[in-house]
């Protein structure tokens, strides 16, 4: 009976699932501040600690403005259970996290971002150098031939910026883009 109702049917982790529109996208998991877990390229799941803080979820690919998901924590149904127990379990779901539960599916739109620069790798090749018609041997007086024409050589592009952002609870999080997401204030 001690041992909690819902550390037995919930446990005390979550896998967390999330889809992105467009696919391929990687997602950090972020806690009080700290990155807590990481998805490389979306859909992908992960598993985390339930806690009663909650989970802030920032989404970012090339060509799209960040995403960011507040996964709140809430009770878990098993929690609802100990009240039979006149809450001697509920004290040891709550010391193990296990009363808590994030949402298990996250879908996210990345909107498309117009002020996105393509990443360029490098300058392209150069065209090979034209061979040159030979020329009759110059007389004294005479002009000298024009110089060839120059190349243009694009500029990289921009890094993206990068700002960081902080909640009434003290939680830090970086994120790309120009501003935080509603709820957050820009750290100063």
């Amino acid at each position: 009976m001690l041992s909690g109702c819902a550390s037995i049917f919930e446990g005390t982790t979550q896998q967390i699932s999330v889809r992105t529109t467009p696919a391929g996208a990687r997602c950090t998991f972020w806690r009080n501040g700290g990155l807590i877990a990481d998805i490389p390229s979306t859909p992908g799941a992960v598993t985390i600690e339930k806690t009663k803080v909650d989970l802030f979820i920032v989404c970012d690919k090339p060509g799209y403005a960040s995403a960011t998901y507040v996964n709140r924590s809430g009770l878990a149904v098993a929690t609802y259970a100990n009240v039979l127990t006149l809450g001697l379990a509920w004290a040891v779901d709550s010391s193990r996290g296990a009363d808590n539960k994030y949402e298990g599916q996250i879908d996210l739109s990345l909107s498309p971002n117009p002020m996105a620069v393509p990443i360029v790798q490098g300058p392209p090749p150069l065209p090979p150098e034209p061979v040159a018609p030979a020329t009759p041997p110059r007389t004294r007086g005479a002009a000298p031939p024009p110089p060839p024409p120059a190349v243009a050589i694009p500029a990289t592009a921009p890094a993206s910026p990068q700002i960081e952002c902080t909640s009434s609870d003290g939680s830090h999080v970086r994120m790309t883009g120009t501003a935080c997401p509603a709820g957050w204030a820009r750290a100063r």
